[in-house]
């Protein structure tokens, strides 16, 4: 038997629950939104229970003195801990995340304005026309700061808007009107969720990045009208 042999038995004990889920979820759903998704792997935590065990057996002082493999058994002790912190949901890493990021987000359905679609306003002056574009590009940088705040904290970047676009700053605003959109910006980041929960994922990477989406298009709607007023 390859003196590897038992090592590579242990990663594969700590690294198939990954892909094998033998055990209970609990999903709690309020007004068709999930509010609470709790999963207990019992196959997985057994098997890296398992695997450490083995891995004990290897790095004892009177084993083989063989680096190499007490070098493979201690990573593969350590993915078996990770695995004990996956099976009881301390951590969540599901490596089907990795090559298909999207398939456990809430799905995008804002596609474009419509011919109609428009921000009405009351007034047709440029200075309400300036308001109005400040008021917007607040909440759009905010909107923005929030999304990506979210993303980095429970969904390692994954950003499902231009964040670029949305921190772009016209030249024509003037220093007062970039402050104001500063302080909206900023009030609106912070109200963001500093805890990952399913409700905030489909809420903050789903429904709210449609309506930035759409916010932004109708920014660029109104500045286009704006443009041609002041000629």
């Amino acid at each position: 038997m390859s003196r590897f042999s038992k090592p590579l038995i242990v990663l594969a004990l700590a690294i198939i629950p990954f892909f094998l889920f033998l055990g209970t979820t609990n999903q709690v759903t309020v007004n068709g939104e999930v509010v609470s998704d709790d999963r207990f792997n019992l196959g997985g935590l057994v098997m890296a229970i398992i695997g450490l065990f083995m891995v004990f057996a290897i790095l004892r002082p009177s084993a083989p003195k063989d680096s190499a493999r007490k070098g493979l058994a201690a990573l593969a002790g350590i993915l078996c801990i990770v695995q004990i912190a996956n099976s009881v949901d301390v951590v969540r890493i599901d490596p089907l995340d990795w090559v298909m990021p999207d398939r456990n987000l809430p799905a995008l359905r804002y596609t474009a304005l419509a011919d109609n679609d428009a921000i009405h306003l009351s007034s047709k002056t440029p200075e309400f026309y300036r308001q109005v574009l400040t008021r917007n590009k607040g909440n759009v940088v905010g909107q923005a700061r929030q999304h990506q705040a979210y993303a980095d904290l429970c969904h390692g970047g994954r950003y499902r808007t231009d964040l670029a676009r949305a921190e772009t700053m016209p030249d024509y605003f003037d220093a007062e009107e970039r402050a104001e959109i500063e302080r909206s910006a900023s009030r609106t980041a912070e109200a963001g969720p500093d805890t990952c929960s399913t409700a905030a994922s489909n809420r903050l990477m789903g429904k709210d990045v449609d309506e930035l989406n759409r916010r932004m298009d109708l920014f660029d709607r109104l500045e286009a009208e704006y443009l041609a007023l002041i000629g």
